[in-house]
């Protein structure tokens, strides 16, 4: 588990190591954001009290509500 300052750092390496596959932010968390390439496990996001949730699906709904309050 990383603090969120930790989280940034490992996936700001991650978003560099693929940053000539990533054309878009889905691109994005698929690549960095999604998953360890070394475990295959699936990276978590734990808000507070609540549920830890896949980060792919964190990031998916952030995304489209950001998207949506654009409009």
């Amino acid at each position: 588990m990383y603090n969120g300052a930790e989280a940034v750092e490992h996936i700001n390496k991650k978003y560099e190591y693929f940053s000539d596959d990533i054309k878009s932010t889905e691109d994005f968390i698929k690549y960095s954001a999604t998953k360890s390439k070394m475990s295959g496990k699936f990276y978590k996001i734990h808000c507070g009290n609540k549920s830890p949730v896949k980060s792919r699906d964190w990031l998916l709904t952030e995304l489209e509500a950001y998207r949506k309050s654009q409009k």
